[in-house]
């Protein structure tokens, strides 16, 4: 079942969202972000430095007002997709 998330790029002080994307599940949504770095290398956020790491939230495990707050930020973007056919 497609089911929709947001990737965010976390350190110490805070997170930041980074993409918002589809997934047929939770095995490919954690493929995101390998999958993402190969078709977006030119995508800055998706380069981590020491002590930071990406937080995968799924939207029906999220606050409503915390995903509207993170798709503002990224400019209410249509969601990039990898399903498998």
């Amino acid at each position: 079942m497609t089911k929709s998330y947001l990737l965010f790029k976390c350190d110490g002080e805070g997170r930041i969202p980074l993409v918002f994307f589809t997934a047929d599940g939770e095995t490919e949504a954690r493929e995101a972000p390998t999958w993402l770095k190969r078709k977006h290398p030119e995508h800055q956020g998706l380069r981590l430095e020491p002590g930071e790491f990406y937080e995968i939230i799924e939207k029906d495990l999220c606050d409503q007002q915390e995903w509207d707050a993170a798709l503002a930020v990224l400019g209410n973007p249509t969601p990039t997709t990898n399903h498998k056919k």
